[in-house]
């Protein structure tokens, strides 16, 4: 009687350890890679969103036609202008959509983007001295100008930085080359004459151009 209760309490022991090391092996096991890359992609999207939440997403790369390397207008959401607004921020970056294009935008104080022009140019001058504009990189020049438009506070303080370096291969960089009396002037320098896009967008009021990479 007694050789059974042990032979029965050895057979529950036994069975629990295999039950607790067979457990322990499948907590070990590595996380398959498909659910690390969910894992990865979803913790950038909640930093994505954070960061959109600061600031405003520039959206995509409109779909719809090639681009152009003739002259554009701007267009204001209303007529007539008036008033000056204020270039508040000017970025770049590179969208991977339709092939790649590399972006430039003017974001701006108020409820409204002035009018303004976006052409080739042969040559940038300075609105204030008429010298040419040195230090551009690149064969061809992208310029973008406003009108109603000022990038510095009432102060006279700078609003944004009087140039800026492109993030990748078809646009080099930038200098502003005019903030007087309502006229606001940007030169680009690129490695080319790309084809490019301007679209608008609201809330804040920006001035989005693509260009081909």
């Amino acid at each position: 009687m007694k050789f059974r209760i042990v032979l029965a309490m050895a057979v529950a022991i036994t069975s629990a350890a295999f039950v607790a090391c067979n457990g322990d092996d499948k907590s070990a096991q590595p996380t398959p890679a498909a659910a690390t890359t969910t894992s990865a992609a979803a913790t950038t999207t909640k930093r994505a969103g954070a960061s959109a939440a600061a600031t405003p997403a520039d959206g995509t790369v409109d779909p719809l036609g090639g681009g152009q390397t003739t002259p554009w207008t701007v267009k204001p959401p209303k007529e007539p202008v008036t008033g000056v607004v204020i270039v508040k921020d000017l970025r770049m970056g590179v969208h991977p959509e339709l092939g790649g294009w590399e972006r430039i935008v003017f974001e701006f104080s108020g409820d409204a983007w002035p009018p303004g022009t976006v052409q080739y140019v042969g040559k940038a001058v300075s609105c204030g001295s008429g010298q040419a504009v040195t230090g551009l990189k690149g064969s061809t020049i992208l310029e973008v100008a406003f009108t109603s438009a000022q990038a510095h506070d009432n102060a006279g303080k700078a609003t944004i930085p009087a140039t800026i370096t492109g993030p990748g291969k078809t646009v080099v960089n930038g200098i502003q080359s005019c903030d007087f009396e309502g006229h606001v002037t940007w030169d680009f320098g690129l490695t080319g004459k790309q084809n490019f896009k301007v679209s608008t967008l609201p809330n804040p009021p920006r001035v989005v151009i693509d260009v081909k990479q």
